[in-house]
């Protein structure tokens, strides 16, 4: 299965805040699993939460708070600045 400059154009998001964290870090993947994985990386790292002491609702939350963000087209081959 071939994916879609469109599709290779986004990415995953989620905030500390939308999971309830005093945080404004946001953690992005280019896929869900990835934003997850992040996400849990940063909570351990920063937060000192383990990912066997998070709660159901938190996990919960991540999954319902995931975002897709994406990135804008380029206007043309124009847009490209490739000097060689």
């Amino acid at each position: 299965m071939s994916q879609t400059y469109e599709n290779c154009m986004q990415s995953f998001c989620i905030r500390c805040e939308d999971v309830g964290l005093d945080c404004n870090r946001t953690n992005c993947g280019i896929s869900e699993e990835r934003v997850v994985y992040n996400a849990i990386l940063h909570m351990l790292e920063y937060h000192a939460i383990k990912p066997e002491e998070m709660t159901a609702c938190m996990k919960l939350k991540i999954l319902e708070n995931i975002r897709v963000h994406h990135s804008p087209l380029p206007a043309g081959p124009s847009s490209y600045n490739n000097h060689f």
